[in-house]
């Protein structure tokens, strides 16, 4: 018998509010950021995705250069993408067209600075989603976006159709929606490990 694969993509928020204490950037950066990348580093073939909110990654270039170092390694060698999203983390749906997409090319023209990355994708903020989103976000040239599964859920999608990506469009734009699954982004901080692959095992019937 064949043994099946799951292609599954991980992607790793980073994200502290803009008023947050140096202290609190300092604790979580040694408990939280720092040993997750230093782990990482070492296993060249697990791909995976990074967000990072404006200020926190300002922080980082300005604070923690090995840390960053290291994340230039991996892009350079093709084991990470970074994806983009608003600055500031806004709520978009709160403020205008113009300061969407200045927010959206804000952080990407910083990544693309920093790490040579071209942002295709975008993290939304508190992952609120609206039907008019892709308009803005393909005119800050984004190709895809994730959001809650649950927005795929509500009009009727099965949890084995969510597997799956789709293509939304608003005023003739379109956009690539890949879909964040609930299960998994509470399993995996704060249940044991093996629930997480078990979990992962049994989408295999599913598909």
């Amino acid at each position: 018998m064949t043994e099946q694969q799951i292609h599954f993509p991980i992607v790793f928020h980073f994200h502290q509010p803009v008023d947050q204490k140096v202290l609190i950037y300092e604790d979580v950066y040694k408990k939280s950021y720092m040993p997750l990348i230093d782990n990482i580093f070492h296993f060249k073939e697990i791909k995976f995705t990074l967000h990072f909110s404006g200020n926190l990654l300002k922080w980082f270039l300005e604070n923690k250069p090995d840390f960053i170092e290291k994340i230039k390694v991996m892009a350079k060698r093709g084991q990470i993408e970074i994806i983009g999203g608003g600055y500031y983390e806004p709520i978009f749906a709160i403020i205008p067209y113009r300061d969407r997409i200045a927010q959206m090319k804000k952080l990407s023209d910083l990544i693309k600075k920093e790490f040579g990355l071209d942002v295709k994708g975008a993290w939304l903020s508190e992952r609120v989603w609206e039907p008019n989103y892709p308009s803005f976000l393909h005119d800050a040239g984004l190709k895809y976006v994730i959001v809650d599964d649950n927005h795929f859920r509500s009009t009727g999608i099965t949890e084995k159709e969510t597997f799956y990506s789709y293509i939304t469009e608003d005023e003739g734009k379109t956009l690539r929606v890949f879909s964040i699954n609930e299960n998994l982004r509470y399993m995996a901080p704060w249940k044991p490990t093996y629930m997480s692959i078990e979990y992962l095992k049994t989408t295999i019937d599913k598909k």
